[in-house]
């Protein structure tokens, strides 16, 4: 079987350079920026189970603020599918890419996407290793096949030997995150999603400021990076990535973007 590509923050968009995100909060002026949120782990606390993540009122009017400080240049970058994303942040409705750029929806209400024929392949065997696995569960995702491990920890050599068997030529990526590894089509990843709806209005012009905390937004930090943007990691500033900056976890990513939109609102930039 032809091998597989593991993407594990391997940068396609300009660096090759893996460094420890540090230093004070990033400045941020929204009457310029495009502004690019991963959810899990970034914007909401990671949950055992995915479906037990969801937004509150407070998050919501949140994002609606940012949103008409900077005329709407707001979407949501994730690997989860689009219909979760909108489960997720009932009622509000942003523009997002979903299955790790596989999935998009752009602000006009256009949507492309990968076929999710391109799993056939490895769908069942997929399905049998985690039925034959107790404790991992599988997120059938359509385009996207996601093993999650977090109340298996000990199969987590396991999981991802077992998900590289996959991938005819080029087609498919292991893209391995926190307790999971996934299996996506190769041609997209975080960072084609961002360079995607940047070319939409009102993205289009916009320096973007990419927020994550995963190995999967590696590819997004490494694009917004090369074209001059802001790359923020949530989470331990420890750990090695190509984010430029670093706040330590959702609940101060959500008091910064409060400070953030109380100084829009004074026309003041953060110090």
């Amino acid at each position: 079987m032809p091998p597989v590509t593991t993407e594990r923050g391997a940068d396609r968009h300009g660096s090759d350079a893996v460094s420890v995100a540090h230093g004070p909060s990033p400045r941020l002026d929204l009457a310029t920026s495009a502004v690019f949120f991963d959810v899990d782990g970034t914007l909401l606390d990671l949950k055992p189970h995915p479906d037990d993540v969801v937004s509150d009122d407070a998050l919501r009017q949140l994002l609606v603020t940012i949103q008409r400080r900077n005329h709407g240049a707001v979407a949501l970058v994730s690997g989860r599918g689009i219909a979760d994303l909108d489960r997720i942040f009932f009622p509000l409705v942003l523009p997002a890419a979903g299955l790790h750029g596989a999935d998009m929806r752009f602000p006009d209400g256009t949507r492309i996407g990968a076929r999710a024929e391109i799993m056939d392949h490895a769908r069942p065997d997929v399905g049998r290793f985690v039925a034959e696995h107790p404790g991992l569960m599988l997120e059938d995702k359509g385009a996207t096949l996601a093993v999650h491990f977090r109340a298996r920890p000990d199969l987590a050599a396991d999981v991802l030997r077992f998900m590289t068997r996959f991938g005819p030529g080029d087609e498919i990526a292991v893209q391995e995150g926190k307790f999971v590894v996934e299996l996506k089509p190769v041609s997209f990843d975080k960072g084609t999603a961002i360079a995607a709806m940047l070319r939409h209005a009102p993205f289009l012009g916009r320096q973007p400021v990419f927020y994550g905390d995963d190995l999967t937004d590696e590819a997004g930090f490494s694009f917004v990076n090369s074209v001059g943007g802001l790359s923020v990691r949530i989470g331990s500033p420890d750990v090695p990535t190509l984010a430029r900056m670093n706040i330590p976890d959702p609940a101060a990513l959500r008091a910064h973007l409060a400070e953030i939109t109380r100084a829009a609102a004074g026309h003041q930039e953060l110090p």
